[in-house]
């Protein structure tokens, strides 16, 4: 998955809420550069290892065209399918229509769907682009999401700050524990 949405994707978390939820030393919450940057750095991480951007975005993915009718998205939600190209052989596109494509089960185990009708059936090439639109809140993991964020940007600032020479920890059981139980996991490629 390639992300390609033009700007800047807003982050799911504020510093405001990060700051009020966990306990950091009075004279490093003044630090918001740094703090910031561990925490679109842990929303990220989590957003990858989860497979649940908490923002909306634009991206593409690249799959292999096969013999199938159906691909499922490897994250979810999945708002909007916004384009579909197949290669050309050359190191470019051929852009297709959407009609006779579709997004099925969208919020639960996104799936594209190739109909009969679409028109890139004749069309030869190897690979085909995906676009869509991905991510939002889901309101089912939203609460385990911004608590594994928290408490791995805590985790990460406190180890960049420190000065004693000691290794940083690996993630801690409740980050992985959290970040476990919102984890998507598609149950099937191709079909």
């Amino acid at each position: 998955m390639r992300v390609i949405e033009q700007g800047e994707i807003p982050m799911g978390v504020t510093l405001e809420d990060f700051k009020r939820s966990v306990h950091i030393a009075a004279e490093d919450l003044d630090d918001d550069a740094a703090l910031g940057l561990v925490l679109g750095a842990a929303e990220a991480t989590v957003a990858t290892a989860t497979g649940r951007p908490l923002t909306s975005r634009a991206v593409e993915f690249i799959v292999t065209r096969g013999g199938w009718s159906r691909w499922w998205f490897p994250v979810l939600p999945v708002t909007a399918l916004t384009g579909l190209a197949i290669s050309d052989g050359a190191g470019g596109w051929i852009d297709q229509p959407l009609a006779g494509a579709w997004v099925q089960q969208a919020h639960d185990e996104p799936q594209l769907m190739i109909g009969a009708s679409w028109a890139g059936h004749a069309v030869t090439g190897d690979l085909l682009r995906v676009q869509a639109t991905v991510g939002g809140a889901d309101a089912s993991t939203l609460a385990r999401c911004r608590q594994a964020i928290f408490l791995l940007a805590k985790e990460w600032f406190e180890a960049g700050i420190a000065v004693d020479g000691e290794q940083p920890q690996h993630l801690s059981f409740g980050v992985r524990l959290l970040m476990k139980q919102a984890r998507y996991r598609r149950p099937c490629v191709v079909a």
